[in-house]
């Protein structure tokens, strides 16, 4: 592996799904030449876990939980590779998937980022691509979530849909980033605490006619939900999606998201969950001016 390799960890809770992330990076064959581990306020001793058992790791300890977009730009920043790994803290690359992924880039100097076929830890397939998020997206999506586990939902019908559709996105589950595209889009959106940021970065970064590649040689695990948000994850993603959509879709498309939410929020059993997400409907939106 030829490319001077970072990888960047962002990690709020979890442990033990860390330390084996970490290991796992350790004993790869051809390791990052640096892991960064962005620590977003933890309390469950996943910091000193980090200074006694990976002491070359350099950990980057966050006062206040500051979201998944900020600390990821934080550790990008810290880091000095000229390619950047990003990877959940719940993911692991097989033992060939860096070089894999690291050779794609060579003679497409207009690549910004790959990701690797990404597979739950059984084994079985999971989804890595998906269309560009917007009210059709969204409802190709839910057409095909229940086909997760066939190949040609991978393989075929992504090539039927983006001639159609456009390139879609990759999550950030897994990223191998070139520095110079992700600056040059300005990073993740700081106003996106959790979800939609992998959505937003990978729209931005075509805007600016940088491709990204699906790489179905080269594989990565993921556990997807290792941490179980309730409540508050639906309230994350409920913000960060309505923020994509008044930054990114047209006002149809927004009016059409709202009405569709409300029904569904009025639906909710709990009365005060059903006040917070009916809330969220008529907060402010400012949208960030980056590229």
């Amino acid at each position: 592996m030829s490319l001077r390799v970072s990888a960047v960890v962002v990690h709020h809770h979890g442990r033990a799904l860390l330390a084996d992330c970490l290991a796992k990076l350790a004993s790869l064959p051809e390791p990052p030449q640096e892991v960064v581990v962005v620590d977003n306020a933890s309390s469950d001793g996943s910091r000193g876990m980090v200074r006694r058992e990976f002491p070359k790791t350099h950990l980057l300890e966050l006062e206040s939980n500051l979201g998944f977009g900020v600390a990821n730009n934080r550790g990008a920043a810290l880091a000095r590779g000229d390619f950047l790994l990003f990877l959940n803290s719940d993911a692991w690359l097989d033992g060939g998937t860096l070089p894999k992924l690291s050779e794609a880039f060579e003679g497409r100097p207009n690549l910004a980022l790959v990701a690797p076929q990404l597979r739950y830890p059984d084994g079985s397939l999971q989804f890595t691509w998906a269309p560009t998020t917007g009210v059709v997206g969204e409802a190709l999506q839910m057409a095909r979530n229940p086909f997760e586990s066939r190949p040609w939902a991978h393989r075929a019908l992504p090539a039927l849909l983006r001639p159609i559709f456009g390139a879609g996105w990759l999550t950030a589950a897994c990223w191998l980033m070139r520095r110079t595209a992700f600056e040059s889009v300005g990073g993740f959106d700081e106003a996106m605490f959790l979800y939609f940021e992998d959505v937003d970065l990978s729209l931005r970064l075509q805007r600016r006619n940088w491709r990204l590649k699906l790489v179905p040689q080269a594989t990565a695990f993921h556990i997807k939900g290792g941490s179980d948000l309730g409540f508050c994850g639906e309230m994350l993603y409920r913000r960060s999606q309505l923020y994509y959509y008044q930054k990114h879709r047209p006002g149809w498309e927004n009016a059409l998201l709202r009405r569709r939410l409300a029904r569904k929020f009025r639906r909710h059993a709990d009365a005060e969950q059903r006040r917070q997400l009916l809330a969220l409907l008529a907060e402010p939106i400012t949208v960030s001016p980056m590229a």
